[in-house]
């Protein structure tokens, strides 16, 4: 069911406003041009809500729990359906199963139909957390949206525009106009000397004026809580401050109760909202010091069974809390707790907990036990295990299923198999479900699969990873919940399947969609995954230096983490040829238990470097599903691949685990599904950077006559007639033909005799430069420069070869780093464009050096 929301946190306080802040109006609509998300930062009492509420929008204050972000979230969910009559109910099933970052997803989208709109967030600071921030920042995405948080603390929203309490205290004409409000046969000297005392504090200067009308001559200055309620009760009758004192202990209260304060609200500061009474929580905070310590813990204690009877076990507790009522509140969360972190509301499990002494919880083993689920559950994992021992030690068995649920959830199955064994003693119905995923980690899912486990997973560790994709793309909910669910069931798992039997388009797509909901969660294991499946993505799509950063990022995120976490991220390391990656991924794979991970990762290497043009050995492999089974027997795909395709078509695409280009193109023209002629079935790599390199399956070409190489650089640059080709190589049309014929059995070793070419075509005579199994750096953007053709002579070879050069240069001072204009002029010593640029760069001495040799050298030439 929804969470119970205050109806009084949705609505805006009526305050007297009897200055209207024309300055401070300005500039907050000045902010807003700049920037869609703006503080008013200052302590309590500088008129920010007073102010803010000049703005019309949607309302909302903010109290401990929206420290919790599921907890925010139906705060403003139950803000949009009260004051706009929003009321997204995707949004509201998924928080109602704790899927916190889906809802806001899910509210995002819905907020888009609204349009442009300002949503306040009063008493933001009470809900401050990491959290609470990310929640805001993805809420800026909305192009609509304006937003105005009013807190006492700028730091944790920094990420916003600030206007601070210099700007937002009172000048000399403000302070007047309140006066002449308020009391107006003060004279203007003693008004001046109130704002000197309350230094421009506008709550100061309020109750210092209305003290002042009750005939105090005020003497000490006033700039914060300290020493209000002296000028707040002065004049004021006692049995009024009595009754304030013990109503402010509830915050806010029906008019009908305070009725005995409705005479003096003014002077009490007392905010009217919707038939309501509220108190400014400086005044709360001075009043309730009047009630002695008995009377407010009873009148808690009441507001706390009140609470519980309406349902608000949160609020309960943290009225418990305030009250002192320690072991009331231990018991209550004892009771309530494991219902709490069923509803997502870990965040609030954890900061509750916190509240209570070392030896309240000491004496309740059960409370260890709930501690650490909500560490678990936020991703805390060494705390978490740290508490599931503790707890251990005290007696408390049920943390034997906390500590399998955690390994389950690192994914290290010899680490989880100890704890699982005495689980499985004293718990069996419980942890039989655990002892099938752990089976399932450790590569066994035949077994897991016998013991009832199913789903996406079970599936992928079966080999039947299309069903597996199908399932995951059919789940109305793949996202993740919380840190638990994020690598097992949910949008990382969706991203793995899409790079291994969909679309690797897809797959990055949802790496870097994983990737926020990690980042929204807080959970850096999260995160490091989301970049592996980011690697991988990239991996299979042939964008390698990015697929290195994601796996670098990845393996840096998982430091400190569990040896499982870096798995993927070396494997991916050890795919694109990193020294010493692959042995230690088996080892942590390994370490972890999970052997089918090994498996599949051995696999990733060994497809990645094939692809590549190296013959990997492929080692000897464990825990292989059929569909694994079928690809290490197949490997190193020579003939008879048509098989496997016929099995897995998802290989023809560009995925994580599909053979070379060449070796699948080859199998679909003698499955007829190629409409090319002939198809040579390998693959050639052309260099002609530097000098003219050709390679045919990663082994060097030996032309046997030079004018053969010369004919492929001419290619390399443009289609031609034949009789073009005859005039620039300066040869009979026999000599010619030899040539044409020597090249086309260099590049397509083993073509039949009549049988047309594939990488040379004729009609016009050209080499098939879009040909997909053909690498050339010519049309390489990241190859690194070098002169081309070098040692091949031929004038339109130098031709093309200085039009490259000239080209290259051009870009180089395109650029925007100093760097690029250093390589720029080293091309060209003598360019002037260059060298202005680099005058004033650190790179001036290196510059000057370049110059000077070349106009010494050029001196030196004879003229």
């Amino acid at each position: 069911m929804p969470y119970p929301v205050p109806p009084s946190r949705l609505l805006p306080p009526r305050m007297p406003k009897e200055v209207r802040r024309e300055r401070l109006l300005s500039r907050i609509n000045r902010a807003f041009a700049d920037s869609p998300g703006l503080a008013l930062a200052g302590g309590a009492g500088y008129g920010k809500t007073a102010l803010a509420t000049e703005f019309p929008g949607v309302y909302l204050a903010l109290s401990e729990e929206a420290k919790d972000p599921a907890l925010l979230l139906w705060h403003l969910l139950a803000a949009y359906r009260a004051q706009r009559g929003l009321a997204p109910e995707q949004a509201e099933a998924l928080l109602e199963r704790g899927a916190w970052p889906r809802a806001l997803e899910a509210l995002v989208e819905a907020l888009e139909g609204l349009g442009p709109h300002l949503l306040l967030l009063d008493e933001a600071h009470r809900g401050e957390s990491l959290a609470t921030a990310r929640v805001l920042q993805d809420l800026l995405r909305l192009p609509g949206l304006k937003l105005l948080v009013l807190t006492r603390r700028s730091a944790p929203f920094a990420f916003l525009g600030v206007i601070g309490e210099r700007e937002l205290a009172f000048d000399p004409e403000e302070a007047c106009r309140l006066a002449q409000a308020l009391a107006p046969e003060l004279p203007s000297f003693e008004v001046e000397r109130a704002l000197s005392l309350v230094r421009g504090w506008p709550l100061g200067l309020r109750v210092l004026l209305l003290a002042m009308r009750r005939g105090l001559r005020p003497e000490r200055a006033l700039v914060s809580g300290e020493g209000l309620l002296g000028y707040l009760a002065y004049g004021l009758p006692e049995g009024v401050l009595r009754e304030a004192a013990r109503l402010a202990l509830e915050g806010e209260v029906a008019e009908e109760e305070a009725e005995a304060l409705l005479p003096f609200a003014e002077d009490l500061l007392l905010e009217r909202r919707e038939g309501r009474l509220a108190f400014h929580p400086l005044v709360r905070s001075a009043l309730k010091n009047l009630l002695p310590p008995a009377e407010a813990r009873a009148l808690l204690d009441r507001a706390a069974r009140e609470a519980l009877e309406r349902g608000e076990g949160v609020r309960a507790a943290e009225l418990l809390l305030e009250a002192g009522r320690y072991g009331h509140a231990a018991d209550l969360l004892l009771k309530e707790g494991q219902g709490f972190l069923e509803g997502g509301l870990a965040y609030t499990v954890l900061r509750l907990l916190e509240g209570l002494p070392k030896e309240v919880q000491g004496a309740r083993p059960g409370l260890g036990l709930l501690l650490a689920e909500a560490l678990r559950q936020v991703g805390r994992y060494e705390e978490a295990e740290r508490a599931y021992r503790e707890a251990l030690g005290r007696g408390e068995a049920r943390a034997y299923l906390g500590l399998v649920r955690l390994h389950l959830d690192t994914v290290e199955p010899a680490l989880a198999r100890p704890y699982l064994e005495e689980a499985l003693k004293r718990f069996p119905e419980e942890a039989k479900p655990l002892l099938a995923e752990n089976l399932l980690n450790e590569g066994r899912a035949a077994e897991a699969q016998a013991l009832g486990l199913g789903g996406p997973r079970v599936l992928l560790r079966l080999g039947r990873v299309e069903e597996a994709l199908a399932l995951l793309r059919d789940l109305k909910d793949p996202g993740l919940h919380r840190p638990p669910q994020n690598h097992r069931e949910g949008t990382l798992l969706r991203a793995l399947l899409e790079c291994v039997a969909g679309d690797a388009e897809a797959g990055l797509r949802f790496a870097e969609r994983g990737r926020w909901e990690a980042e929204v969660l807080g959970s850096p294991f999260g995160i490091s995954l989301a970049e592996a499946r980011k690697g991988h993505a990239l991996l299979a799509l042939g964008r390698l230096k990015e697929a290195e950063a994601a796996y670098r990022t990845a393996l840096l995120l998982a430091q400190g983490g569990p040896a499982r976490l870096q798995v993927e991220a070396l494997g991916g390391l050890a795919a694109l040829g990193e020294e010493g990656a692959f042995p230690e991924m088996v080892r942590l794979a390994r370490a972890s238990g999970d052997l089918w991970v090994e498996a599949f990762m051995t696999l990733v290497v060994a497809m990645a470097r094939l692809r590549r043009g190296e013959a990997w050995p492929l080692p000897a492999l464990p825990a292989l599903d059929p569909f694994l089974q079928d690809l290490a027997q197949a490997y190193p795909f020579g003939e008879g691949l048509e098989g496997l395709l016929l099995r897995y078509p998802f290989l023809e695409r560009p995925t994580l685990l599909a053979p070379p280009v060449h070796r699948v193109r080859r199998a679909l023209w003698r499955l007829g599904r190629l409409e090319v002629p002939y198809h040579p079935g390998v693959r050639v790599e052309i260099r002609a950077l530097g000098g003219l390199e050709v390679r045919v399956e990663g082994r060097p070409v030996r032309f046997r006559r030079e004018k053969a190489r010369l004919l492929l650089a001419l290619l390399l640059e443009r289609d031609w007639t034949k009789e073009e080709l005859l005039e620039a190589l300066s040869v009979s049309p026999g000599e010619f033909r030899v040539l044409w014929w020597e090249l086309l059995a260099l590049l397509e070793p083993g073509r039949p005799k009549g049988a047309p070419g594939y990488f040379l075509r004729t009609h016009p005579w050209r080499l098939h430069r879009e040909a997909p199994e053909l690498y050339l750096d010519l049309q390489d953007p990241e190859a690194p420069f070098a002169l081309p053709y070098r040692g091949l002579d031929h004038p339109l070879l130098d031709e093309w070869a200085r039009t490259r050069l000239e080209e290259h240069r051009r870009a180089l001072l395109r650029s925007q780093r100093a760097e690029d204009w250093l390589k720029a002029l080293a091309l060209d010593p003598l360019d002037e464009e260059a060298w202005e640029r680099l005058r004033f760069t650190p790179w001036t001495e290196e510059a000057r050096a370049l110059r000077d040799k070349a106009l010494e050298e050029a001196i030196r030439e004879p003229s």
